[in-house]
């Protein structure tokens, strides 16, 4: 094992929630001299780490992973021994590393298990105490490039288990400067942007801050990401500015194409669409030149929406399936999942019924697989509108009250579990992006209701809808009308832990929303008096939870009680 170790390699910046694709970044190159200058492998080693380091900063990513591979050769033709391994182990992981920035996620998959494999099979090997610490160096940034992955490929809870791994690994490291602690804070703070967790990641974003200068120019863009989406664009733009000054001060030039396209983006959130548009299309010739066909496809996403705004539905639907067919070429699933939805949307407004069920379903598929349920309802309330509309064109006859009761079965609980989705929120900014959605879904049912003239069924959701509480006390306006009614990509709600503060539900509810409260669901209403009654919409709550995998009522039983006269 070298025993002047410790790795020259830098851990690059995952990506950022609003843009999923974005690639990393490699570390300060002061750091990474003074790295390189305490561990040596002998050339052509020494002298490949310092030139592929050079052409990930351009960036030229072809050329970093020509060196790589061409240095990867030259390992592979010694004979195999520990030291041999781990030296393969560590190129792998660069390249790995490399593939996530150019957004070859098959590829990077590759490279990341097999670096894994061969770092993790050495690990009983006896080392001196360099040698020990390059290892686990190697293993950290590899572990920290497996999170990234998995993030992007939208499997949450596989990365977070990666993350705790690593954060395991890292109370063995000694530590002074800090700088393996803030590459793990900083994903940590990127997983929770996927997880629309934003309080929690501008809290420690900010604590990083402080602690962890040779990461401020990755967590000043985090900051800026985080302030677009929580409307706060002024704060954002100078979050922006500091980034791209200390990305500039580092000849950092990837760091700089990135902070161009969150402005892009926060320029959309704000409503800006020509600025949005002329960003995009710029950042979009930078991404497309260089390869990267997962940020070009991201761009092309957004370019769709700003398009479907205008009334372009052509020029919308062929940006769609553009960006469609980079995100399913690099195996990014829920990226895709969520722009077939969108195609899906398109498909409807123009009134392509056949087209729109096939981009549906194939969404939905994803969704279920990877259990993303909320999206799994927007899909389901979207097939149950096209239902409704069949509903309105065509003659069922003595069909009509089946048709009627299917159409229900598949919007009730769809329309249930999108109302229900807001409860776990605890900002009322990330509430307010379903609102519009959750009551547009409602409005379908009681239309079908009324329809069936189904008067039990009126009766029991008023009463379910009256036992709960509205979740803001006014509307919150949003600037773009695409986002009200097709929430982030990354709006996941997870349930509050058994710890968590006890949550309002009721009158309160209202008040407690308006000021960012967690707000519990309603309470079940029992509809008669005899013990085990029905509850107010029961087929349809317990068709909703089974369905999406979330809770729609609270345990709490309330009576129904009938007016008075």
């Amino acid at each position: 094992m070298p025993e002047d170790a410790e790795d020259p390699e830098a851990q690059e910046d995952p990506e950022t929630p609003e843009a999923p694709e974005a690639p990393e970044a490699p570390e300060a190159s002061a750091e990474q001299e003074e790295q390189a200058a305490a561990l040596s492998y002998g050339e052509p080693f020494d002298s490949g780490f310092a030139l592929a380091e050079h052409h990930q900063l351009t960036p030229d990513l072809p050329a970093a992973l020509s060196v790589y591979g061409e240095l990867l050769a030259v390992a592979d033709s010694f004979e195999d021994s520990p030291d041999v391994r781990l030296l393969r182990g560590h190129l792998l992981s660069d390249i790995g590393t490399v593939q996530l920035a150019a957004t070859d996620l098959p590829g990077a998959a590759l490279s990341i298990g097999r670096s894994l494999d061969l770092v993790r099979g050495i690990a009983s090997v006896p080392m001196g105490p360099n040698g020990r610490r390059l290892w686990q160096e190697v293993l950290l940034k590899t572990l920290l490039a497996r999170v990234e992955l998995l993030r992007r490929t939208g499997r949450f809870d596989e990365a977070q288990e990666a993350m705790d791994e690593a954060t395991a690994l890292l109370s063995e490291f000694d530590d002074p400067e800090g700088l393996r602690t803030a590459e793990i804070g900083l994903s940590r703070v990127h997983l929770l942007m996927d997880r629309s967790a934003w309080g929690a990641a501008e809290e420690l974003a900010s604590a990083l801050l402080a602690d962890a200068p040779l990461a401020e120019p990755y967590l000043l863009d985090c900051l800026g990401v985080v302030c677009a989406s929580t409307v706060r664009f002024e704060q954002a733009e100078d979050y922006f500015a500091r980034a791209e000054e200390a990305y500039l001060a580092m000849g950092h030039h990837a760091g700089r194409q990135q902070v161009l396209s969150h402005r892009a983006y926060a320029a959309l959130r704000a409503g800006d669409l020509d600025r949005a548009e002329e960003l995009y299309a710029e950042v979009a010739e930078i991404f497309e030149r260089q390869g990267q066909a997962e940020d070009l496809a991201v761009c092309e996403q957004a370019r769709a929406a700003i398009a479907a705004h205008r009334g372009d539905t052509a020029g919308a639907a062929a940006l769609t399936a553009a960006g469609l067919a980079r995100f399913q070429q690099v195996g990014a699933a829920i990226a895709a999942a969520d722009t077939m939805l969108m195609g899906a949307r398109h498909a409807y407004e123009r009134g392509d019924i056949d087209e729109m069920k096939r981009l549906a379903q194939g969404a939905r598929d994803v969704y279920q697989e990877r259990g993303v349920y909320e999206r799994c309802a927007q899909v389901d309330l979207m097939l149950a509108r096209t239902l409704e509309d069949n509903l309105n064109r065509t003659d069922h006859g003595d069909h009509e009250r089946a048709s009627l009761a299917n159409t229900l079965s598949l919007a009730l609980p769809a329309a249930l579990t999108l109302e229900a989705a807001r409860y776990d929120f605890a900002t009322a900014h990330a509430r307010s992006q379903w609102l519009q959605l959750a009551d547009e879904a409602m409005q379908l049912v009681f239309r079908l209701a009324l329809r069936s003239n189904d008067q039990g069924l009126i009766f029991e959701l008023v009463e379910h809808r009256c036992a709960g509480a509205s979740l803001a006390l006014s509307r919150t306006g949003t600037a773009d009308k695409a986002a009200a009614v097709f929430p982030d990509a990354a709006m996941k709600t997870y349930a509050p832990d058994d710890d968590a503060p006890l949550t309002l539900g009721g009158i309160a509810a209202e008040a407690a929303a308006s000021v960012g409260l967690r707000v519990a669901p309603p309470p079940k209403i029992v509809m008669s008096a005899e013990a085990g009654g029905r509850t107010a919409l029961q087929e349809y709550v317990q068709a909703a939870e089974f369905r999406y995998h979330r809770r729609i009522v609270s345990e709490e039983e309330v009576p129904f009680c009938p007016p008075t006269i």
